[in-house]
């Protein structure tokens, strides 16, 4: 079977976007009106509310990678740090999400931090990203139930799956990111399949080793410093907290649901739509949300808000992040001189090994 290449992969990721993209404007047809009516009375004070929860956003995500980032780099700063979240933001959205580990691992090349070192500890922080929410998500579930049970009502079925796919899927992520024998039980598992189809599977094992490797490095590294583990996810929490409070910063004066049971709703909607496998949760999002939010606020309020949460946690960092991928071989002179002014080789001669 012919390998497809990337531009083709591409343009089937933006294919599949668009149909259920077409989906949600045929489902949601007859309310194209009222929603834009909503779009149109929303204030200027909500608008900058919305982004200023954004950029706090972008602040707290500074502060997890400099964190994690300093372990392995001393000289990498906040500024680094800032810079870096909204480069990536850039090519996570032009790139419907492929682009992601590729931009994060160029940019901290020029920070002088190894590929390898900066890969496994950006899977570790993946990981405790997708921990985050499901945590969050249930947590606040429970801590509401009752009220919880009420809004989702005839989707509560739906909501257990996806809990329990959610739960299984974040295992799986933080066992591949943190736990060596569960590396050893896929290299086992391939190495059968490789056997078995007659190598048919040797570079993926190759892959997987190299891969597996960087992120035990890296576990190595965060264990021998446990408090980085609660600290990374208590700012995940505050900085998850600042998106998912955005649906009731726009609609709080339509229904009696509070700020924390808001944040409940969103997180466990958002956890819904990570289930379904969509490039970058284009759609998915936007789809769950409105369907959830429609019992509260009406469905013309709620697909209004679930595009102004994707305007704000997606487009409005790709367009600050425009500026930084504009900029960016300025930031790379700007390192390199740092570098020569302390004697140390700029990121683009770097070896790509560890030393």
């Amino acid at each position: 079977m012919k390998k497809l290449s990337d531009r083709q992969k591409t343009l089937i990721k933006w294919l599949c976007v668009l149909v259920l993209v077409g989906l949600i404007i045929y489902v949601f047809r007859d309310m194209a009106g009222p929603i834009m009516s909503q779009l149109v009375k929303t204030s200027p004070v909500v608008v900058a509310a919305i982004l200023g929860a954004t950029l706090l956003y972008g602040v707290i995500e500074s502060c997890i990678t400099f964190i994690l980032m300093r372990q392995v780099e001393n000289n990498m700063t906040f500024f680094d740090a800032n810079i870096m979240t909204y480069f990536v933001s850039f090519y996570r959205v032009s790139t419907l999400g492929s682009g992601t580990i590729v931009a994060s691992t160029l940019f901290m090349k020029h920070c002088r931090i190894q590929p390898s070192k900066a890969l496994g500890l950006y899977s570790i922080d993946y990981a405790i990203h997708k921990m985050t929410i499901c945590v969050m998500a249930v947590a606040l579930f429970l801590a509401n139930r009752e009220y919880m049970l009420g809004v989702f009502g005839k989707y509560s079925s739906y909501v257990v799956l996806g809990v329990i796919a959610t739960i299984l899927i974040t295992m799986a992520i933080v066992l591949f990111a943190c736990w060596p024998p569960f590396h050893r039980f896929l290299r086992w598992l391939l190495e059968k399949a490789d056997a078995l189809f007659k190598g048919r599977f040797t570079k993926q094992i190759d892959s997987l080793s190299e891969q597996t490797a960087m992120m035990e490095d890296a576990t190595r590294v965060v264990l021998k410093k446990p408090w980085l583990i609660v600290v990374v996810m208590l700012l995940d929490i505050c900085k998850f907290a600042c998106w998912f409070a955005i649906p009731y910063i726009v609609c709080h004066n339509l229904c009696d649901m509070n700020i924390v049971t808001s944040i409940g709703i969103t997180a466990m909607s958002v956890m819904l739509a990570a289930v379904i496998p969509m490039p970058g949760g284009i759609g998915s999002s936007e789809l769950v949300m409105t369907a959830i939010y429609s019992g509260l606020v009406g469905s013309a309020a709620a697909g209004a808000m679930a595009l102004l949460y994707r305007f704000a946690t997606f487009m409005f960092p790709f367009i600050i992040g425009a500026f930084t991928a504009i900029f960016f071989k300025r930031f790379k002179r700007y390192k390199a001189a740092q570098n020569e002014k302390q004697g140390i080789p700029d990121g683009d001669s770097m070896a790509d090994t560890d030393s």
